[in-house]
């Protein structure tokens, strides 16, 4: 059964000092993120717990400070699709934030650990049309969330099934990776094949023989 976060205990300087030095209101004026101080907080999750579900109203911005988070939508089938991840400095979900729309995908942590700060939409709506700062960092949230489904789009059109697994994995590793002390990479993702082959658009049975391929080479 999956789990929900849960809120982490952070006093109040260790709050601002964390809304200050998040990527999305790095820019903004201090004094402007003190304010939104009494409606942030920063939730904990572990592997397979959920934060948001689909169609609940996207009432706050979010920005991933530790782990992987990823979106997951039910097909016809009731399969479960994996559309994007979302790691360290990212803020999943912008574009329906700020349209104060629903939710258009399952969230689930997709790492051991995973912490979030959530800050509530509304005050940041408020803002924006009078902070030009806020704004700019907005846009270039949207940029960045523009440069991810343009990476999905690399990953599906690279071509054969055995190029599309290696684009995703380099992706992975170019965002995620974490270099260890032999020169390799390592990705810190719990990705079973079947995850791996519905966000490369191939049956899972394909993905089995090129991984175990590559495993034997």
């Amino acid at each position: 059964m999956r789990g929900s976060a849960t809120d982490v205990k952070l006093d109040r300087d260790t709050l601002l000092r964390t809304l200050l030095g998040a990527r999305l209101f790095r820019s903004v004026d201090p004094e402007v993120v003190r304010t939104l101080a009494p409606h942030a907080a920063v939730h904990r999750l572990k592997h397979g717990d959920q934060l948001w579900q689909r169609g609940v109203p996207a009432e706050h911005f979010h920005v991933v400070l530790r782990g992987v988070l990823e979106l997951q939508r039910a097909t016809l089938s009731n399969d479960s699709t994996l559309v994007a991840l979302f790691g360290p400095g990212e803020s999943p979900a912008i574009p329906v934030a700020l349209e104060q729309r629903a939710y258009i995908a399952d969230s689930f942590a997709a790492t051991a650990t995973l912490e979030v700060l959530r800050v509530r939409a509304q005050p940041v709506l408020e803002l924006l049309p009078t902070n030009a700062p806020l704004a700019n960092a907005m846009n270039r949230a949207l940029l960045d969330h523009c440069r991810l489904i343009h990476a999905k789009v690399d990953v599906l059109s690279a071509g054969a099934v055995p190029r599309r697994i290696a684009a995703c994995l380099l992706d992975l590793t170019d965002r995620f990776g974490d270099e260890q002390e032999d020169g390799s990479y390592a990705v810190p993702l719990l990705l079973s094949r079947q995850q791996l082959a519905t966000y490369v658009c191939a049956r899972v049975e394909t993905v089995i023989r090129v991984m175990s391929a590559w495993h034997k080479q």
